[in-house]
């Protein structure tokens, strides 16, 4: 990674690095630790397993900035609706998800996931929540917003709750300039469903579901419950857990649900099943 940044980036800047080998600090803690010490105006948390394929990414983060005295953050995934439901950043929404992120999937090939609203143009789209990968924003609004270390000591959510948090009060957005590639497969298992189960009971305060404009699905908040039911699936999940995600996320309520609840609940019993067989 520091060899892409330095190929890459186009400007001066100064990596900060923390050693977190032995897995004492949560990310929260990692980040804000090596945000206190930058001295740049600009910040870019990312993860370390990602390349970067635009030339002077760093002149265009800059030149966003620059641009817009209102903007407060972006990334490069995100979505203009986050639901009551315990999601991460995707909703699932076509009219509100956005993304442009080239991923590597398990079997090793490289996938342009690309998402953009239909009748949304140009290279900035606010949005109100981000997904972590790489997020940029102003040193000062980090120093109102820092990551959330006391409540979020493990690796998730961390980037649902800052994001949330500032577009609460200021202009966060996905941006399509920027290309790079993540080499690692989100995980959506057993500790993600506990974190956001404590996320969205304990953590959160930001008021929910919390949208930029009208989605245009009837129910948002029912179509993202069942886009993640049927995301989930797919995750090797314990019977408690997904128990668990159920309760708390209500999805019993409505009977409609009810197909989308057992696909989610039986899913891991058959594959296993198929596996034997």
């Amino acid at each position: 990674m520091k060899e892409s940044i330095a190929d890459t980036i186009g400007l001066s800047y100064e990596l900060i690095a923390v050693d977190n080998t032995d897995g004492r600090m949560g990310l929260c803690e990692a980040y804000n630790t090596a945000a206190k010490k930058a001295s740049f105006d600009v910040l870019c948390f990312m993860h370390d397993d990602v390349q970067f394929l635009t030339k002077d990414w760093g002149k265009r983060v800059v030149a966003h900035f620059s641009a817009d005295d209102a903007l407060a953050a972006i990334g490069l995934a995100g979505s203009r609706y986050k639901s009551r439901t315990l999601s991460g950043w995707w909703s699932g929404l076509a009219d509100c998800d956005c993304c442009n992120i080239r991923q590597q999937k398990p079997d090793g090939e490289i996938e342009h996931v690309y998402v953009r609203p239909p009748l949304l143009s140009g290279d900035v789209i606010p949005v109100r929540v981000l997904d972590g990968v790489w997020i940029c924003m102003r040193k000062e609004v980090w120093q109102e917003f820092p990551f959330a270390e006391e409540q979020l000591r493990r690796f998730h959510f961390y980037d649902v709750d800052v994001s949330l948090r500032i577009s609460a009060k200021r202009k966060v957005a996905v941006v399509y300039d920027v290309d790079l590639v993540h080499f690692s497969y989100g995980a959506f298992g057993n500790d993600w469903i506990r974190e956001a189960i404590r996320f969205h009971r304990s953590v959160n305060q930001v008021k929910l579901p919390g949208a930029i404009g009208t989605p245009h699905e009837r129910n948002p908040e029912r179509a993202v419950m069942r886009a993640w039911l049927l995301r989930l699936r797919r995750e090797k999940i314990s019977l408690r857990n997904k128990l668990a995600w159920c309760k708390t996320a209500g999805v019993w309520q409505n009977p409609g649900n009810w197909p989308y609840i057992f696909l989610f609940l039986t899913s891991i019993s058959f594959a296993r099943f198929r596996k034997k067989a």
